[in-house]
């Protein structure tokens, strides 16, 4: 979403729609798990943010836009956490 259309939102007090709120769920979630498994916020923004190979080279925080996507994010959040493989 647009910071535009999230302002306007925000302005007309509207409710997001059903795949808005999937996938800021989603972006939540993972947002969660990447903090405990770097410890912080600014270091889980910062691998959110990063190109990754891993992930053909876009960004983790791309690759939620579908539930598909986001359980490849996870995946390798838990390979980082607990050593394996991705």
């Amino acid at each position: 979403m647009s910071p535009a259309t999230a302002e306007r939102k925000i302005k007309s007090r509207s409710l997001l729609g059903p795949v808005e709120s999937e996938r800021l769920e989603r972006l939540a979630i993972i947002e969660d798990t990447a903090e405990k498994v770097f410890g912080n916020a600014d270091q889980a923004k910062m691998w959110l943010l990063r190109k990754n190979l891993v992930f053909g080279d876009d960004t983790p925080l791309s690759m939620l836009d579908t539930e598909t996507g986001a359980g490849e994010v996870k995946k390798v959040l838990a390979a980082i956490a607990y050593g394996g493989a991705v």
